[in-house]
């Protein structure tokens, strides 16, 4: 049988602090913290996105390919799907960031073969930044002539980057629950190092934004 390249929908998405993580479970003398929550992040990934046959889903080291057969109809879905498992990520005060695009892809028994995942690497590692994922250019201006882009669950930022809109809420205790996420994530953010600290100013900046908080610090203040 010959196999095929086929056109799909594809996250590449990059769990942020992880060696940290892998550190401070290695060196603890009691039992692993973030093993546990990053299986479990694992095992809610399947639970999204592996009913769906035609869906793809593979996990190495900190980073998580998401992949769908390309279907303009499906891409709300598609993007639904990751807002979720980025917000349960949250939760459990894990953040990550990533790009989304299509392409040719290709991925059968753990084996992967993929331009549109090294496309969707490239969003990642060059314009992601922030704990967001990106979602492509490319991929909005197809989906534009077809779907209403208003109805797919974006923002877009001053940067030109449009990334999907995890804090999105529905009822008011799903709002307080996200919003002692970030309160929690943030906490002694000023004694950590500059790179992580302006990740986390981007993300109470956003959730102010979206859950009408006041958790970002003054931008000036005098000394």
């Amino acid at each position: 049988m010959t196999l095929q390249l086929g056109s799909h929908f594809v996250a590449f998405i990059d769990i942020l602090g992880f060696s940290e993580m892998v550190r401070s479970d290695c060196e603890s003398s009691e039992s692993p913290r973030y093993l546990q929550l990053l299986h479990n992040s694992h095992i809610r990934a399947i639970g999204l996105f592996g009913k769906d046959l035609q869906s793809g889903l593979i996990q190495f080291s900190d980073s998580i390919v998401f992949s769908k057969p390309f279907d303009l109809g499906q891409l709300e879905g598609f993007l639904d799907a990751i807002a979720t498992w980025q917000r349960s990520l949250l939760l459990d005060g894990l953040l990550c960031r990533g790009g989304v695009t299509f392409g040719k892809h290709f991925v059968k028994d753990k084996f992967l073969f993929s331009k549109a995942m090294i496309d969707a690497y490239v969003l990642e590692n060059s314009r992601a930044r922030f704990p967001r994922i990106i979602v492509s250019d490319d991929l909005l201006q197809l989906a534009s002539s077809t779907i209403q882009i208003c109805s797919l669950k974006l923002y877009k930022e001053d940067d030109g980057a449009t990334f999907i809109d995890y804090l999105r809420w529905v009822k008011e205790d799903e709002k307080q629950e996200l919003v002692k996420a970030v309160e929690n994530i943030t906490l002694g953010a000023n004694k950590l190092p500059s790179s992580v600290q302006e990740k986390l100013r981007w993300l109470t900046r956003y959730a102010d934004h979206t859950l009408r908080t006041s958790l970002s610090p003054p931008q000036f203040a005098p000394v």
